[in-house]
Formats: structure tokens, sequence, C-alpha cells
């Protein structure tokens, strides 16, 4: 089977990360550590197993962020991945084969994996508290043989990913398509939830004015998950691109401010300043800070500076959320202390409680999508057989020329 594998050695890493600070196009070339290669379609590891065939694999952001080395070597989410490995944690598959263990799962069934491999997936039979409690992305099971801690699929050299024809994953892990959900509606299903699951982490309470920093899938995500939860609050997204502006309008953005790639980091401040009847305070160095701000803010971007600019946005004994994938950055944390700001961490999705039941959250959104409390139609998905990874990853680097809202590998075949 044909699956894209990533194997950051430190020798292509490091030659890799010099030659993209002349050209973006190092981490998608020739010297990238990503490859398109021939490998053995994985057999099932075990009677509650099953094997996958691939029909969407989503790109999520921080799949992006690894194949562009923005990511510092020294992260310790390199601890909680084992390479080579075959990405794609974001899918919609059938299931091709099924282990005698798997009760309650059939071939050709259309399904959604939950990508964290939890003590369950690993075969452990008293599980650690996190699991136990249903938060599969907070395990605290060591690694072993076969998966790092806190393994997922699509960052482990056992599994495969959805970046391939075929995977595998444990029942536990599965979560039923129903008829009325479409293939690009399921392949958004993961980025949605974890969006769901950081509303549910912290909901906007009545009278709070929500910003959203970013305007990616997460960000779209959050601002669609806050209108299907019910919140009437003033939801404001900051977005690069207007495309990514007209999306969140669509899903319920009562305010939109731009904010273009290169543009001064006093003219975000003053745009956010006369939106909440703040005053920008400009620093040396044009370090920036801000009086007032918003209730709660939900941070995406999954950078430093774009962490620094939320807790400053953010109003005083106001709460940021931090929902992008996060690492080694530089980051201004005055305004945590100066303004004795909460911040919370949202990581993946869980066993949610509410409404009277606890469900996990892709079951929870795929009962909206189902009924139509929640519409994702408006998401465009781009598609790419996985030859063209290239081009997608070029595509997904200049959104200013490919305005490219979510991509997805698709395969070919029944």
């Amino acid at each position: 089977m044909q699956a894209l594998v990533f194997n950051p050695t430190p020798f292509r890493w490091a030659v890799c990360k010099a030659a993209s600070l002349m050209t973006r196009r190092a981490v998608y070339g020739p010297l990238s550590p990503l490859r398109l290669v021939e490998c053995r379609v994985p057999e099932l590891p075990g009677r509650e197993w099953v094997r996958l065939k691939t029909i969407l694999g989503g790109v999520c952001g921080t799949d992006l962020a690894l194949i562009s080395l923005r990511q510092h070597p020294a992260t310790i989410l390199q601890a909680f991945a084992r390479f080579p490995a075959g990405l794609g944690h974001e899918n919609v598959a059938r299931i091709d084969e099924v282990g005698s263990g798997a009760t309650g799962w059939s071939k050709g069934q259309r399904v959604c994996v939950e990508p964290a491999l939890g003590c369950q997936a690993r075969g452990v039979e008293l599980l650690c508290r996190q699991c136990a409690a249903g938060r599969f992305s907070l395990c605290e099971l060591e690694g072993d043989d076969r998966f790092p801690p806190r393994a997922l699929i699509g960052l482990n050299a056992f599994t495969s990913g959805s970046w391939a024809e075929y995977f595998v994953a444990h029942a536990s892990q599965l979560h039923a398509v129903p008829d009325e959900v479409g293939d690009e509606a399921a392949v958004l299903l993961d980025p949605v939830s974890s969006a769901m699951h950081a509303v549910m982490r912290r909901p906007p309470r009545p009278g709070e004015t929500v910003l959203v920093n970013g305007s990616g899938i997460i960000a779209l995500g959050i601002i669609a998950s806050i209108r299907s939860l019910g919140h009437d609050n003033a939801v404001t997204i900051l977005a690069r691109h207007e495309f990514q502006a007209e999306l969140a309008r669509r899903f319920g953005a009562t305010s939109v401010l731009p904010a273009p790639r290169g543009g001064k980091a006093s003219s975000r401040y003053d745009a956010i300043a006369r939106h909440v009847g703040g005053r920008r305070i400009a620093g040396r160095f044009g370090n920036q800070a801000l009086l007032g701000g918003f209730d709660l803010t939900f941070e995406c971007t999954g950078k430093g500076a774009g962490l620094t600019d939320a807790m400053k946005w953010t109003r005083s004994r106001g709460t940021v959320v931090l929902v992008g994938t996060s690492g080694i950055a530089l980051v201004d944390t005055t305004p945590l202390w100066f303004d004795e700001l909460e911040i919370i961490g949202a990581n993946g999705r869980q066993i949610e409680a509410g409404n009277g039941r606890s469900q996990h959250t892709y079951d929870l959104v795929l009962e909206w999508l189902q009924t139509g409390r929640l519409d994702l139609s408006g998401i465009p998905i781009s598609r790419y057989r996985l030859a063209d990874y290239r081009r997608a990853i070029e595509h997904l680097t200049s959104r200013n020329r490919h305005p490219v809202t979510k991509a997805a590998f698709f395969i070919d075949g029944p």
C-alpha cells in the first residue's frame, strides 16, 4: 500500500530546516522528512482490533506544523510520538477486516476513529484515572515497545495513519458515522470535536464578550460550537483572509476584524481597542498592551505570539482557553500576572457531561450533524491524492494564493 511517512532523523531535520530558511518549498521537497512510500498492509495486532480502508484523511494544523518544522526540536511532544510514523489522525474510513473480539462492528461499516490510544486500546484492564474518567487524550499509561505514552493514530510507528490506504485501530476508538452524515462532514469530526471540547471546558457565560484568535478549522469550530450549544454571546474573530471571514460570519461570528499577514501589531491593537472601547498602550521596541478587552478568548493559533496577544486582548480577570497545539515559544507572561488572568488548556476530545448524560465528543457532534443542529456543509474540502501531497502542502502554506479551508487526502477505489 501507499502511505505518507514522516521520519525526521536529526540530519535530515537539520538540513531541511536550514534550507527552509531560504525557501518554504524545502519542507515538502526532496529534502523533507515526509515521503510517499510503499509498505505492507498492516495486519490486525489483536482480536479487538480492526483494519480500516481510508476514505478521507484530513490535514490537521498540528500535522502541518510538524511537516513545516515549526516545532522546536526540544519540544516534549516529540517524546509522545514515535517515528518513522505514517501520518494522519483525522479520518473517515470503512472497516476492511474485523478481529474476532471486536464485537458490534462489521466489514464495510463507515466509521471515524478517535486517535487517542488509551489504556483500553492498549489492553490494560485496570484503567488509569484519566482513561477511567473518559479523558483518553490525557492517558497516564507509560510507553511500551509498540507505543509511546499518550500514543495517537498517525503519530506512531505501529498503526499507520489516515494518510495511507489502510490503518488499524482498536474497537474502543471507533465511532459509527450515520448515513445522513457525508464523508466531507465526517472528516471534519475530529477538529470540530476538539473545538466543541474547548467550548465545553469553558462555556461563555451570559453577557460575556468572546474573542476567537485564529481563523482556521478549529477557530471556525469554536464559533459553530458556541452557537450549537445555544449561546448567544457576541463573538469576534480575527481573520487573515476574506474567505475565512465569510465562513466565520456564516457560522455565527457577530464581528470580524481583519488581521492580514505582515500587518503592524499597533494596528491590530488599535482595532481591538476600538472594538471593545479600550485603549492601546505602546511599550518599547514595538511591544503593545491594552486597557480593557474581551471576557473570554479562545486561542487557536498555537503560536507564542498568538498566546501573548490572546492574553493581552483579554480583560483583567478574564479567561483564555488555549486550544491550538502549542510548543516551545517566546511568550510575554506579564498579562497573566498583571491582569490576574485564568488560562485553561483544552486537549482533544473526551467524554463530556451535559444535559443529564455523558457522551463522547465525537458522538455528540455526529448526533448534531445527523439532526441538523450543526451544519458543516459550508466548509469546502480540497481533496488531494497521496501522490499529490507536495501540491497539498504548498497550497496550505500559501493560502493568500490558494484559499484552502480544509485539505484531505483521498484514496482511489472502492
